[in-house]
């Protein structure tokens, strides 16, 4: 039963990240007591408002590019008419990668009352389940467009006393891994993929086994959770990541694939395409004298 709010009110509402069983008895509650719903998919939030029984409730469009001009404007529509809100993004819990922070700043600067109704994220699903260390952990959501951007995150990560956990496209994974591996050659990995969906994968691996599975999963779609932990200050078992390339070149050329194949393969994976070519023709050199 949702407790009734004097005055204006802001409900911060997770809903479901796959399964629409994880919505709470509270967020439906409210999802149905509340005047207006700003949603980041109109589209989306009335599929789930009519799931909980619903249907007419007030849907306003509210992401990313309309929330400097819309924050304000909401505010003083729920202030002025004493008015209560459900704030609710695509999946997950509003204001963690998903739009939202302008518009709870807003309330606070107003003086209207912000309440949080906690329920499904990606990110403490995956750090649950996991299996890697998360007593200290840094969230730092998507990284950014550029590679020299992303490099430059990623090396900054030399702490062997936290894990880190971001979202990374499907489209960007490879690249990325070969970055993470390039720089931090003994990290462990977990992905977390359709969590909470039909086709949910959670996977822990080393590096290696990590740029295996990102370069020859079948069916990536969307986007991943990913959490990297055992990263390390120190560099001097950097050779480890060359180790495990050559291991997964070697292999390539032993199934038989062409050195465009493998450079087309492998091109993401923290070499640039000089040293992979002589890398390619070292090894195709090594086994073939080994025979």
């Amino acid at each position: 039963m949702v407790r009734e709010i004097n005055g204006p009110v802001v409900y911060v509402v997770a809903t479901p990240i796959g399964n629409l069983d994880d919505m709470t008895l509270r967020a439906a509650s409210i999802l149905k007591s509340v005047d207006v719903v700003a949603a980041e998919d109109t589209r989306r939030a009335k599929q789930l408002l009519s799931h909980i029984g619903a249907n007419k409730k007030e849907v306003i469009s509210y992401f990313d590019h309309v929330e400097v001009e819309k924050a304000p404007q909401l505010i003083h529509k729920i202030s002025s008419n004493n008015l209560s809100l459900a704030l609710i993004s695509d999946a997950g819990t509003p204001c963690v990668s998903d739009p939202g922070f302008r518009l709870i700043a807003a309330a606070h600067e107003s003086g209207v009352r912000v309440i949080p109704v906690p329920g499904a994220s990606a990110l403490t699903a995956l750090v649950s389940a996991s299996g890697l260390p998360s007593s200290r952990f840094s969230f730092i959501g998507f990284l950014p467009p550029k590679d020299k951007a992303i490099k430059d995150e990623i090396g900054s990560w030399n702490s062997a006393l936290i894990s880190v956990v971001f979202y990374e496209s499907t489209r960007r994974l490879k690249k990325t891994i070969g970055m993470i591996a390039s720089l931090h050659p003994n990290c462990k990995i977990c992905f977390g993929r359709e969590l909470t969906k039909v086709y949910e994968e959670v996977v822990q691996l080393d590096i290696k086994d990590a740029l295996d599975w990102s370069s020859h999963h079948e069916n990536l779609k969307g986007e991943v959770a990913v959490m990297v932990s055992d990263l390390s200050d120190h560099r001097e078992d950097s050779l480890s990541f060359s180790e495990s390339l050559s291991d997964l070149i070697a292999q390539d050329i032993k199934d038989g694939k062409r050195t465009k194949e493998i450079l087309k393969d492998r091109k993401d994976m923290g070499l640039g395409r000089p040293e992979l070519y002589q890398l390619i023709v070292k090894l195709k050199s090594e086994l073939s004298g080994s025979d």
